[in-house]
């Protein structure tokens, strides 16, 4: 099944958003990689096309997640001894290039087809069903749209596709107008 091979139908925006939250979602600790860390890479990261706007901003969005599932407390611990794990973090990926698009591969197990595993330098995080979810309705609006690559507003799309999920509650919760922005994502759809 080709639905979700890899990351070569993303463009380098979209590659670079998931492949931020995998890093994301490993440095908190998580075992699964959500749609709410898609959400947040989409919302760190460039600004997205006119006329598409989340609505919330990063902070807020890093906040419900935390509120949901707490970080491990190694900053805080590292801390204690003079050591900025922000800091060792950053010189890290600087040296390893462990951000490097082409070092990340998103496979579906030939064996448990529903389980996606997104893994690069120093990761491998599985897909939870939100997350997957996310990817293949965005893969779909992309060819749906007539487009060789998935874009950013395609992950977005993607994001917004269950009105149950875990990335709609949070922009519901920040205040987004959730009717707004799909309008915008069709408007960009058609417009792209």
């Amino acid at each position: 099944m080709q639905a979700v091979s890899g990351l070569a139908s993303f463009s380098p925006s979209a590659r670079l958003a998931v492949i931020r939250a995998g890093m994301t979602a490993a440095d908190c600790g998580q075992r699964r990689l959500s749609d709410a860390f898609l959400l947040l890479a989409l919302a760190e990261g460039e600004p997205l096309a006119r006329p598409v706007e989340l609505g919330v901003t990063a902070a807020g969005i890093r906040a419900a997640i935390e509120a949901r599932a707490p970080r491990r407390r190694d900053r805080e611990l590292l801390a204690t001894f003079g050591i900025d794990l922000d800091e060792v973090r950053r010189r890290a990926v600087m040296a390893t290039r462990s951000d490097d698009p082409v070092r990340w591969r998103l496979r579906r197990s030939p064996v448990r087809p529903l389980r996606v595993t997104l893994s690069g330098p120093a990761t491998a995080i599985v897909l939870n069903e939100g997350g997957r979810k996310a990817i293949e309705v965005a893969r779909w609006v992309s060819r749906r749209g007539h487009r060789t690559v998935v874009e950013r507003e395609d992950l977005l799309w993607g994001l917004l596709a269950d009105g149950r999920s875990e990335s709609v509650r949070i922009l519901r919760r920040g205040g987004a107008d959730i009717g707004r922005l799909g309008a915008d994502l069709r408007r960009w759809h058609r417009s792209a």
